[in-house]
C-alpha cells in the first residue's frame, strides 16, 4: 500500500500544474487582472493595473475593490498621454472555467472607465478586451488564472479524485446541543440494607463489577445482633460506595450504587427557544469530543419541565455503551435532526475545502480543476447545501479534493484583497 501511495505521489509531482492568482495593487487599492508568479512577465501601469499596448494606444486594466465590490477600471492613453474616458468605448469578455462567460461594458467615470458589473470571485478567466478610439478598434487577450490545477487523468484516478454532479438533496437541519453522560436510571440500583446495623464486611470497591444477586456486604443487625448478607439485585458496576466496615448502616441510605453501564444516558440542555422543535424519536449524532467516531442514537425523552436557574430544559438520548467508551460524568455534544429540508443545490460534505478565507469546491473540466468559492447553507455531515457559487448540473470533485488543495498551496502564490 505504501509503495502504491508513493507511486501516485511521485506522479503528481511531475504532472503539469497550472496555478496562478489574481494580482492586487499597492497603495491605490487596485489590483491587476492577473498575477503571474514572476511579476516582471507583464508591465504595470501607474494605477497598479496591467498595461495592454497596441502601437501608440494603451489601456491599463485593473480590478478595484477598496470599499466597493470588485470592479474593473481602465485608463486609456495615446502616445503616453491620457485620453478622455468619454472618447473610448470599452468592453471585456471573461471566459470562465467550464465554458461560462461574463461580458462587462465600461462607461466614463471621471478620468477613468468603470465596468458595469461586479467581477465575481474567483478572478480566474481568459480575458478578451475590445477598445475603440477614433474609429479604430484594438483587441487584447490574456489569461488570468487563480486556483486552477491541471492533473494527468491517470494520476487523478490513482489519487482517488472522483467527480459527481451538483444537484438537489434532502438535508437534515440539525440542532447542536451540549450535555453530559449519566448512568441509565432504569439500569441503576441503590443497594441498601434491610435492617439497620453495623457494616462487618464491604466486599466491593468503586468500579468493581457486580453479578446479579452477588453478596456485596455483611451487616450485623441491631435487632438480632446477627450478621446477614446484602446482595445486589442487578448486574453492573459499582459507581458509588458508602459501605465502610465498622460504620452504621441505615435502611434509608445505600451502601452501594450499582449501574449497568452497557447503556447510558446523554442528558442534553435545550435552550427555551428550541424546546418546541424537539420530539421523541428524532435522530441524534453524539460526539465525545475526543476524536473518536460519533455515535448514532435517538431522542428518548423531552422533559415537560424547565430549569429555573438555567432557563433550559432536558432532552435525553439513550446510548449503547457496550464498548465502555461513554463514561458517566464526561461532557458530550449532540446534533439532533429537527427537520428535513429539500435543497436545490448540494454537494457531498467531503468535497468542501478551505482556501484562504473561502469555502470552496473544486470544479472539474476534463483534466483541469479550479477552486470555486461557495456560500454554504445547511449541512448534515453527509451533504451540504450550496446557496451561491454553484448551480445544479455542474461537475465537482466529490472526493480527493484535499489533493487539489495541497497542489494549490504548493504554488506559494497568494491573492491579497
Amino acid at each position: 500500500m505504501q509503495a502504491k501511495r508513493s507511486g501516485w505521489m511521485k506522479q503528481l509531482a511531475v504532472v503539469a500544474l497550472t496555478i496562478a492568482f489574481a494580482a492586487c495593487g499597492g497603495g491605490t487599492g487596485e489590483h491587476a487582472a492577473e498575477e503571474e508568479h514572476d511579476e516582471a512577465e507583464f508591465a504595470k501601469g501607474p494605477n497598479g493595473g496591467r498595461m495592454l499596448e497596441d502601437g501608440d494606444f494603451a489601456i491599463e486594466l485593473a480590478i478595484f475593490e477598496r470599499g466597493v465590490p470588485p470592479e474593473f477600471r481602465a485608463w486609456a492613453t495615446q502616445d503616453g498621454k491620457p485620453l478622455a474616458a468619454a472618447d473610448v468605448q470599452l468592453d471585456v469578455e471573461l471566459r470562465r472555467f467550464g465554458n461560462r462567460s461574463d461580458r462587462i461594458v465600461f462607461a466614463p467615470a471621471g478620468d477613468f472607465l468603470r465596468g458595469d458589473a461586479t467581477v465575481e470571485e474567483p478572478h480566474s478567466f481568459d480575458v478578451t478586451l475590445r477598445a475603440t478610439h477614433a474609429g479604430k478598434e484594438h483587441r487584447f487577450s490574456f489569461e488570468s488564472y487563480e486556483g486552477r490545477v491541471t492533473i494527468d487523468p491517470a494520476a487523478a484516478k490513482e489519487a482517488g479524485i472522483a467527480i459527481e454532479v451538483a444537484g438537489p438533496a434532502q438535508i437534515a437541519e440539525t440542532l447542536l446541543l451540549y450535555g453530559r453522560i449519566e448512568p441509565d436510571g432504569d439500569r441503576t440500583a441503590h443497594v441498601t440494607p434491610r435492617f439497620p446495623g453495623i457494616v462487618v464486611e464491604a466486599r466491593k470497591r468503586l468500579g468493581d463489577a457486580v453479578a446479579k444477586d452477588e453478596v456485596v456486604a455483611i451487616v450485623e443487625s441491631n435487632e438480632s445482633l446477627r450478621p446477614y448478607e446484602v446482595r445486589s439485585r442487578i448486574a453492573g458496576t459499582v459507581i458509588e460506595k458508602n459501605a465502610v466496615p465498622g460504620e452504621f448502616a441505615a435502611t434509608d441510605a445505600p451502601l452501594y450504587v450499582v449501574s449497568d453501564l452497557g447503556r447510558v444516558w446523554a442528558d442534553l440542555q435545550v435552550h427555551r427557544r428550541d424546546t418546541e422543535r424537539l420530539r421523541v424519536g428524532q435522530s441524534a449524532v453524539l460526539d465525545a469530543g475526543d476524536g473518536s467516531e460519533p455515535a448514532l442514537a435517538r431522542v428518548d425523552y423531552v422533559s415537560p419541565l424547565g430549569s429555573f436557574d438555567s432557563q433550559s430544559s432536558l432532552a435525553r438520548v439513550v446510548v449503547d455503551n457496550a464498548s465502555g467508551r461513554w463514561r458517566p460524568g464526561l461532557f458530550v455534544s449532540a446534533r439532533v435532526a429537527v427537520e428535513t429540508v429539500q435543497t436545490p443545490v448540494a454537494v457531498r460534505t467531503s468535497a468542501l475545502q478551505r482556501v484562504r478565507d473561502w469555502d470552496v469546491v473544486f470544479l472539474s473540466d476534463g483534466d483541469s480543476y479550479e477552486a470555486q468559492p461557495v456560500e454554504l447553507g445547511l449541512g448534515d455531515g453527509a451533504w451540504t447545501e450550496i446557496r451561491a457559487g454553484l448551480t445544479a448540473g455542474q461537475p465537482y470533485v466529490a472526493s480527493g479534493s484535499f489533493i487539489l488543495k495541497a497542489d494549490v498551496g504548493k504554488s506559494g502564490a497568494s491573492h491579497d484583497h
